[in-house]
This record gives structure tokens, C-alpha cells and sequence, in this order.
């Protein structure tokens, strides 16, 4: 679950048909969107082989020498991932008629990789070793450093607000598709994507309104293929 605040600046356009006036206006909004990581599992294995053996770094070590495999003796380890707190925003351009609107909105998360224990080496954490023997040998393994997953999202989201006229208060919902591009271990992966939104907004001036509320973020499909080797990887076949 995902929550966050945002300013909104609207500029008015008037535009008028056989029927009448309507008055719509464009606008644009930007957040800080503290998030929360809802990764139940991150499961890694090498590309086209039905199962690979993987050992997380010796938390006991505090130097990094990811080429010896006698540095992962960690049996099936796990990747946790902390809140995006930072590094966590959201921007958006649409345009709005009555209680109705329709959005762009750009986003941007990271997630970094969180430690469960104490490790005596600060990023040691990030390394797990993949290799096709439960006994890794220097020919038998490769390395995946996996220090964070950042998401770059585009989405179109179509709003409606609940307007009072005698209130400076609005609910609002919104619901979205577009897509997020995952990035782990500087590999890139698009992936279609759905954003739900619920809030309030509150208007300070004609112009500009203040807004609190939270959103959902999914992704349709969860698995990522080419992610590349940390080290250089010498298994044959």
C-alpha cells in the first residue's frame, strides 16, 4: 500500500458548443509518495534450466571476494526490500471537466535491499551466489548483486471527483493502466501495469489545491528475464 500527499495548480479553459458552455481546465500535480514494498518473495535461478542452487554471502566475513565460492554458505537466502521513503515521487498532467478527469502520471520508486541480520560487511547483503551443484565451485557458479528495484511508471488514469459546491472539500478516485519499467541490476524490464488512487483534495485558492490520499500499485507479470551476471561467468554449456 502506497500513500502520499500533492499540490495541484489548474489553469481554466473555457470552450463553448451548440448546447451551451462547458468549462474544463488542464492542470498538473506533483507528490512525495512514501511506499511499501509488498514483494512476498524474490526467487532467482539461472535462465533456461529447471533449477539452480543459490547461496547467500557469509555474514561472518568482513571483506568482499564474490570470485571464491567458499564466500556463500548461506543456504537458501531471501531478498527483503525497505520503504521507499526518499526517493519516492509522482507527477501528473491532465484535464478536468465537472467532477470528471483524465491523467498522465509519471512516477518513480526505489527500493533498496534491506539486511535481516547483521552482516560484518555493509553490502555483502546484496550478493548472492547461483550455481548448478549444491557445491559451488570456481566453474560451477555466477554472482547476482541485487542492491535495489526501482520502478519507473506511465500511467493513464481516469478520475472522477465528488464535488460540493458550498465545500472546499472533494473526495476523488481514480483507476489506471500503463506500464512500469523495472530496474534490477541496471537490466531494465517493461511490464504492464494498474494503479488504483483514493483521497481527498483540498482547495486553497481557484487555482491551487491540496491533495492526501493513497494509491496501489501492481504489476501484471512478476518474473524478469536477462538480468546479468555481476561477475564475469565462466560455466561451460
Amino acid at each position: 500500500l502506497i500513500s502520499g500527499s500533492s499540490f495541484a495548480y489548474s489553469g481554466n479553459n473555457d470552450a463553448s458548443d451548440v448546447s451551451g458552455v462547458m468549462n474544463g481546465s488542464f492542470y498538473v500535480s506533483g507528490s512525495y509518495s512514501p511506499s511499501f514494498p509488498s514483494i512476498s518473495s524474490f526467487d532467482i535461478s539461472e535462465s533456461d534450466r529447471g533449477g539452480s542452487y543459490v547461496k547467500g554471502y557469509n555474514k561472518n566475513l568482513s571483506t568482499l571476494n564474490v570470485s571464491d565460492p567458499i564466500s556463500f554458505t548461506q543456504h537458501d537466502p531471501s531478498f527483503k526490500f525497505a520503504k521507499s521513503l526518499l526517493t519516492s515521487f509522482d507527477g501528473a498532467t491532465g484535464y478536468a471537466i465537472g467532477g470528471a478527469r483524465v491523467e498522465v502520471e509519471v512516477g518513480y520508486k526505489k527500493f533498496e535491499t534491506l539486511a535481516e541480520s547483521d552482516y560484518k560487511h555493509v553490502e555483502s547483503h546484496n550478493f548472492v551466489a547461483v550455481g548448478r551443484d549444491a557445491t559451488l565451485t570456481p566453474d560451477n557458479f555466477f554472482v547476482m548483486k541485487i542492491d535495489s528495484v526501482k520502478d519507473i511508471s506511465v500511467m493513464l488514469n481516469a478520475c472522477y471527483d465528488v464535488m460540493h459546491t458550498d465545500l472546499p472539500v472533494s473526495p476523488y478516485m481514480c483507476a489506471g493502466l500503463g506500464a512500469s519499467f523495472i530496474n534490477i541490476a541496471d537490466h531494465v524490464t517493461s511490464k504492464l501495469a494498474y494503479r488504483g488512487k483514493v483521497g481527498v483534495s483540498y482547495k486553497l485558492t481557484p487555482e491551487i489545491s491540496l491533495i492526501a490520499g493513497g494509491f496501489y500499485h501492481g504489476i501484471f507479470d512478476e518474473q524478469y528475464a536477462g538480468i546479468p551476471a555481476s561477475n564475469r561467468v565462466n560455466i561451460a554449456g
